[in-house]
């Protein structure tokens, strides 16, 4: 009940300000007279969209107003009562001039059409060519331009967001940052998990073709979730309207022994201050490989290896609608469906040899997921009386249900155990998010201000069965249900300051209400918790001649999820368990960073240094307890990473260009508890992406991406090298967009080798995925391209604002 009053405060409050200000509009335009008007050129009678209107006192002498027709070419304004001459300034235009009478009556509505002349000599084609960075840093990201990136049209997301500094990818398409997996991954500032689609089919789903920049920010502001530990992925989607109809359709696909196809469709519709867009992919994917497992302990020895493979055909259809309701309001309206089911199974051959007793077995397992999420989002947004003010206020509900079930056989081979083993496992949830946040911005002289509240509610209900069964018996081995709510009630500020010399410097502290409520039905349990967070944000920076150089220092938390606390023993083979621990707190992280930039022409470098501390740190842990691995998370004492970065984009000739970059980490652990097997290690990671522009429009890129073992408390993670080489071409004024290629050319099968050593025990999983394949990608654009230069603007958690002229600030 208590989360609902406070919904509902939030709703009125948010309310009652934008109607308040909505009266000082009012109140501002009854002392005028409504004038709307028209621009059209004289022999076609088409509409001349941004069309500059100034008006003038009667005799010219003095401006009195001036405005940009929109989509139609039409202008609306507020004018007193008098005489007026209207200029029209439009390219090739013959600059008439119009004479304007205003009445005066209080009640009377005003139209008019000026019809222009246009000099058509004046208006053939000019292509303007230069060469735009992809990669770009600013003080507090890093922002990878997938638009500007010819060979990334046609590809893949999970394969696009690769090429993005500090970001590493494995097989199934999970995402790191830095090595660590506690990222915030987000479309236009909200989070995938909002939507209740799971990220790596996130990034399977989202059509290339619709992206338009991925950010990548290390210690995130006061504006952003506290819950964005290790950093945030942003993906920006294209958030140009198009005038007209505008309709782009194409594919992506990789062939050979593992091979996905995806079709997608952009559609676009402008007209007037109306504007909707659909987007959508179906996919349908397929990874093949091995498998190869080793689990050793005091006289035990298990060895498994086989076939395995991960499919599936996720649905992804997004929707918007944006409405401009005048100069100074309006309304953007989304609706994301989705639909991912996929499985990963496995045709292993066990061999287990205890106390020198050997068994050998046949082990088919087949894990099937079927997710699906419904989710609408509604953002008003009002610019008040002074530029730069605005305020905003927006909504997102979501609905989601995922089901998994796994079917593990054992047909035994050799030895005395039970010929036929059959284990059958299922887990339905059902997930419900509800977030009302709004937003407000003030310039302040040459300072900014920006503040805002946020209400997150989550509702989980899971329900989990476990049977196991021999040729005859079946047996249900255990049960467990849960029903789980999470509040979070958030409030930010913050603040930035122009200082002298192009110095800028941003403070900034966040607030944030947790309150967990977990029922776990079928061990009697519960968890309440409830604790406060204040996180702080401190920027300070200065714009040099060529480029930035800026510290930056954040505090942000990560609440334990539900199945690190549910104390549920969930046995995931004979010799392991894993289970919960209701007991967790939330993990924090205090975040420095050094930050600099220098253009130089034709290089440009960004370097950086970080140190991140973090405290209770929530550990996945393995301990070696009755011959059992029992699997366990636990808030370790301290963790310690200090790393560096860099990045070079490197223009050599007109032709070709080089992006090299780079990261180096140290870790370090310090828990009494509990054994670090891998401490003090060093962790790094090297891209090198070339690009040759040929003539007739051809653009060649080679990419190789170099990894290290990545190293971690107990666990050592060794990540495969990749590489792609393709060509690209645009046709028909970039209609038609064509690219080939291949991926991993270099090695056929790619291996993902993760180890974790516990005192006695060892536990090794190697898996090899046929990572070859020929790359083809498509896409042809129907309608005019004509781009209404107005953004559709919704609620974000971060800054995430593109084009800025101030690389340090807000």
């Amino acid at each position: 009940m208590k989360t609902y009053l406070i919904l509902i405060f939030v709703f009125l409050t948010t309310a009652s300000v934008a109607a308040s200000t909505q009266a000082v509009g009012n109140n501002i335009d009854s002392l005028s007279l409504k004038f709307t008007g028209k621009v059209i050129d004289s022999a076609s009678k088409e509409p001349l969209i941004y069309a500059q209107v100034a008006i003038s006192n009667g005799s010219g002498q003095k401006l009195v107003m001036q405005v940009l027709t929109d989509t139609l070419g039409q202008f609306e304004l507020s004018i007193k009562e008098g005489t007026y001459q209207v200029k029209v300034f439009y390219m090739g235009n013959e600059n008439q001039v119009f004479n304007l009478v205003i009445p005066a009556h209080s009640d009377h509505v005003l139209n008019q059409v000026f019809s222009v002349k246009v000099k058509t000599a004046l208006l053939n084609e000019v292509s303007v060519y230069a060469k735009r960075k992809i990669i770009e840093n600013t003080a507090e990201k890093i922002v990878y331009h997938v638009d500007r990136d010819p060979m990334a049209k046609n590809k893949s997301l999970s394969e696009v967001i690769k090429k993005v500094p500090l970001v590493t990818v494995d097989f199934k398409g999970v995402p790191s940052l830095k090595g660590s997996e506690k990222v915030q991954v987000q479309v236009n500032g909200r989070s995938v998990t909002d939507y209740a689609i799971p990220v790596d089919q996130a990034l399977k789903m989202i059509p290339t073709a619709n992206v338009e920049s991925i950010e990548v920010i290390t210690n995130p502001g006061a504006a952003s979730d506290g819950e964005s530990l290790a950093g945030i992925i942003n993906i920006i989607t294209k958030n140009k309207l198009a005038l007209g109809g505008n309709l782009t359709v194409g594919v992506e696909s990789t062939i050979g022994k593992s091979y996905t196809t995806k079709p997608t469709l952009n559609f676009t519709y402008g007209v007037g201050k109306l504007n909707f867009s659909l987007n959508g992919s179906y996919t349908n994917f397929k990874t093949l490989g091995f498998s190869n497992q080793l689990y050793a302990r005091n006289n035990f020895l298990q060895t498994q290896s086989g076939n395995l493979g991960y499919e599936g055909n996720p649905v992804y259809i997004n929707s918007g609608l944006f409405y401009e309701i005048n100069k100074s309001q309006s309304l953007n309206a989304g609706l994301t469906v989705s639909n991912s089911p996929y499985t990963f199974n496995q045709g292993l051959q066990t061999s287990i040899n205890d106390q020198g007793v050997s068994n050998v077995f046949n082990r088919f397992s087949d894990n099937s997921v079927k997710s699906q999420s419904l989710s609408a989002n509604l953002d008003y947004k009002v610019k008040l009386n002074k530029p730069g003010k605005e305020f905003t206020v927006g909504a997102l509900f979501t609905a989601g249900k995922q089901d998994n079930l796994n079917n593990s056989i054992n047909n035994y081979v050799s030895g005395a155990a039970t010929p036929v083993l059959q284990e059958l496992s299922s887990n339905n949830s059902t997930v419900r998010t509800i977030i009302l946040q709004s937003d407000y911005k003030l310039p302040v002289g040459k300072h900014k201000l920006q503040a805002g509240i946020k209400v997150t509610n989550r509702h989980f209900d899971s329900q989990y069965q476990n049977a196991i069964s021999n040729q005859s018996v079946m047996a249900t081995a255990s049960n467990d249900e849960y029903a789980y709510d999470q509040g979070i009630y958030a409030a930010f500020g913050q603040f930035q300051v122009i200082l002298p010399k192009k110095w800028t410097m941003i403070g900034g502290l966040r607030y944030e209400r947790t309150q967990n409520d977990a029922k776990f039905i079928s061990t009697n349990s519960s968890v309440n918790q409830g604790f406060n967070s204040f996180l702080p944000t401190y920027v300070i920076g200065k714009n040099l001649k060529k480029g930035m150089i800026s510290l930056t220092y954040s505090y942000k938390i990560s609440r334990p999820g539900i199945s690190f606390l549910n104390p549920f023993q969930n046995f995931v083979n004979a010799n392991t368990v894993a289970q919960g621990n209701p007991d967790l707190l939330p993990e924090h992280k205090n975040g420095l960073s050094l930050a600099f930039s220098h253009n130089a022409g034709k290089a440009y470098l960004y370097v950086d240094a970080s140190a991140d501390f973090w405290s209770d740190y929530i550990l996945r842990v393995n301990q070696f307890v009755n011959n059992v691995n029992q699997i366990s998370y636990k808030n370790i004492g301290s963790y310690r990473q200090f790393g560096t970065s860099a990045n070079l984009n490197l223009t050599v000739t007109k032709s070709l260009s080089l992006t090299v970059g780079g990261t180096l980490n140290l870790i370090s652990t310090n828990d009494a508890a509990f054994n670090a097997t891998y401490n003090e290690k060093l962790n790094f990671n090297a891209s090198f992406i070339g690009t040759y522009n040929f003539k007739g429009g051809y653009n060649l890129q080679a990419e190789y991406y170099l990894y290290s073992n990545n190293y971690f408390f107990q666990s050592r993670t060794a990540l495969p090298n990749t590489s792609s080489i393709g060509v690209n071409k645009s046709l028909m004024k970039d209609r038609v967009n064509l690219s080939v290629g291949v991926i991993n050319p270099l090695n056929n099968k790619i291996e993902y080798d993760m180890l974790n050593v516990n005192g006695g025990l060892t536990n090794q999983n190697i898996q090899t995925v046929y990572g070859r394949g020929l790359t083809f990608g498509f896409s042809y654009q129907f309608g005019n391209n004509k781009v209404n230069k107005k953004s559709r603007t919704n609620i974000k958690d971060n800054d995430t604002k593109e084009g800025s002229t101030n690389p340090i600030g807000f």
